[in-house]
């Protein structure tokens, strides 16, 4: 868990020189009854979760409500808030407590098992609609990441659902004989797909902008099931 304090005493000093600008401190002020900031936050791809400083949810979207019950999924005794959120809030409302006047952040990771990790980043904001300080939570999935990368890639390349389904794996930076046993096909198979892939991706831009697959999340290829058990609906959807 990494904390961070926001340097502050710049923007201070910039707010202060420049008459006439907008007021840093108004552009942290959000209305979450106003119909444009609720349609936005609903449909981030990013978990958003508002919590007051006594632990009550303001707000959650569809994404934050979904990370939510993946993380207390296998707990008997299950709270609205899970225990690691918790202990984010508390730890930045104890770092205000001794710092007070300063501004802090929170960037750290909640990893469920080799397959399911999220992203976490927590920080105070004032919401305009309560009048005070609430904690904000922006959470991030990462297999999402994964999946709406590669589906962007497969309609811009236009990819069969076989060729869509290789490249998630190979996104997740499975080898070619790990994506031929999790797909039940040879690894020449898999080797030819891929050669098609690059071949779509060379008819539509230049050499110098090849696409070259990078590994987003190294170590994925040990026991991860969560990219393969919904391989055949994401083909489907694309």
């Amino acid at each position: 868990m990494m904390f961070t304090r926001i340097p502050v005493e710049k923007l201070i000093q910039e707010q202060e020189q420049g008459k006439g600008q907008p007021d840093s401190v108004e552009q942290n002020l959000i209305n979450l009854q106003d119909p444009t900031v609720q349609e936005v936050l609903t449909q981030l791809t990013d978990g958003v979760l508002v919590i007051t400083s006594d632990r009550k949810i303001v707000y959650a979207n569809e994404c934050a409500c979904r990370i939510l019950r993946q993380v207390n999924q296998d707990r008997e005794h299950s709270e609205l808030l899970p225990k690691e959120i918790i202990y984010f809030c508390d730890s930045l409302a104890d770092i205000r407590h001794q710092f007070p006047g300063q501004h802090w952040f929170i960037n750290t990771k909640i990893c469920i098992n080799s397959s399911t990790t999220f992203r976490v980043h927590v920080r105070y904001m004032k919401l305009h609609t309560l009048g005070k300080d609430c904690i904000v939570l922006v959470l991030k999935d990462h297999y999402q990441l994964i999946k709406s990368i590669a589906q962007e890639e497969a309609r811009k390349y236009n990819l069969t659902d076989r060729e869509t389904e290789i490249w998630l794996l190979q996104r997740a930076n499975y080898t070619y004989k790990q994506i031929a046993s999790e797909l039940l096909i040879a690894p020449n198979t898999v080797k030819k797909h891929l050669q098609n892939i690059h071949l779509k991706q060379k008819e539509s831009m230049s050499p110098l902008q090849v696409l070259i697959p990078q590994p987003l999340l190294p170590g994925w290829e040990k026991g991860s099931r969560a990219i393969s058990k919904s391989l055949s609906q994401f083909g489907r959807g694309i």
